[in-house]
């Protein structure tokens, strides 16, 4: 009686295993948005808003330049 539930307990496991390995296999890309990804977007916004507010300095302080 044990070796019958462990048999059925080991036939289940690797039935649950081949179906998880067929459906990451199907699915290799789902189209999700990694945290990674997420970062880097954040961080690039951040670098235009950045060279944005140092151009605008810039030529703020060009324009404050007097002629000659």
């Amino acid at each position: 009686m044990l070796l019958e539930q462990q048999i059925r307990m080991l036939t289940a496991w690797y039935a649950v295993g081949d179906a998880m390995r067929d459906r990451v296999r199907e699915d290799r890309d789902r189209g999700e948005v990694t945290a990674t990804t997420a970062l880097i977007v954040l961080l690039v916004i951040a670098a235009i808003a950045a060279g944005t507010i140092i151009a605008t300095k810039i030529n703020n302080n060009a324009n404050n330049v007097p002629e000659p």
